[in-house]
Order: structure tokens, then C-alpha cells, then sequence
């Protein structure tokens, strides 16, 4: 079966803002022995930079590259943090589900009314947690250069096995 899980165009690539990844930095400092893998992300990616400059090991893979979430993996990883494309949100999260590693993933809030990660909320309990950050980011569209107006959603930290607390709800400064 071919299924599109992403879409070309300004809709799904759409940037998280430097502040936006700075945000989790003081929920990961016990993550830097670990290689962080940002699989949605390219060299200039807030995510590869921010944790790069804060002392993580970090590799990168994009669709552009060749390498499909879907079918490619690094050789050595232990976590996935990063912002996957906006459509098909459902479909990255089973898969970091099937890797069976610890992963954060920025994605909508009101992703929690989706049954599939209601069923993981239930399923894996102990294992899920959210970082709520107080403010709404404004991404980065690259085809037109800009970041976006105040986005219709809030945009949260889903984990699995990643955070101390079950529910961190985080102050962020917008810059």
C-alpha cells in the first residue's frame, strides 16, 4: 500500500524556532551521554544547532537526504526529539512507538483527542509525559521567509520516556 505521509508545499515544512527547542533544554541535561537523533532535520535546524551548541551528541537525517522516517534509521541512536511534518501526525508517533526507544516530538495539543495517543496515554502511563510550554511559537515558513502570525494551536512536547515529571508545565520566553 502507498501512503503519502508527507506533504510538499509551505504546509508541512514549517520551522521550530530557536526558543521553541531552548525550552526543553533544562528537561534533557541527563540525555547528553546519549546520541540524539533528529530525523526530520537538516544542518541549519534550530534543533540540530541548539542541542549541538549545548553539548549533545547529535545526528540528523532528512527526507531530502534520502532518508525516509519511515524506512531509514542511523546506525547509532539512542533518542528522537524533533518536529515532524505537520500532516500525518499520528503516523510518526507509531513509528517512534515501533523503534521502541525514547523519543519527544512537538505536536499540537490537541493531538490528545486522537485515539491512538490516548490509547499510549492509558497503555504506557508511567512511560508518557508532556512539556507545556506557556506560550504559543511562531514557525519559520522557509518558501516565503517568515514566521508565521500566532499559530490556532499550541504546540507541546510529547514523550515517552524522556522527561523526570509526567507533566512539566514550562515558562518560554518568546525571542
Amino acid at each position: 500500500m502507498n501512503q503519502v505521509y508527507y506533504v510538499n508545499g509551505g504546509g508541512d515544512e514549517q520551522y521550530t524556532p530557536r526558543y521553541g527547542v531552548e525550552v526543553l533544554l533544562p528537561h534533557i541535561q541527563h540525555l547528553k551521554d546519549k546520541i540524539i537523533w533528529c530525523p526530520f532535520d537538516k544542518s541549519d535546524s534550530e534543533f540540530v544547532k541548539v542541542l549541538t551548541e549545548n553539548g549533545f551528541k547529535v545526528v540528523y537525517s532528512h527526507l531530502e537526504y534520502g532518508q525516509d522516517f519511515f524506512t531509514y534509521e542511523p546506525e547509532k541512536w539512542d533518542v528522537i526529539i524533533s518536529n515532524p511534518p505537520y500532516h500525518n501526525k499520528r503516523t510518526f508517533w507509531e513509528r517512534c512507538l515501533v523503534l521502541k526507544k525514547p523519543f519527544v516530538l512537538l505536536l499540537p495539543l490537541n493531538i490528545l483527542s486522537d485515539s491512538i495517543i490516548n490509547t499510549t496515554m492509558r497503555e504506557r502511563e508511567k512511560e508518557f509525559q508532556l512539556l507545556i510550554p506557556s506560550r504559543r511559537m511562531r514557525f519559520f515558513n522557509k518558501l516565503t521567509g517568515k514566521s508565521g502570525n500566532q499559530p490556532t494551536f499550541k504546540a507541546t512536547y510529547f514523550g515517552v520516556n524522556i522527561f523526570k515529571q509526567q507533566i512539566i508545565l514550562q515558562d518560554m520566553q518568546l525571542k
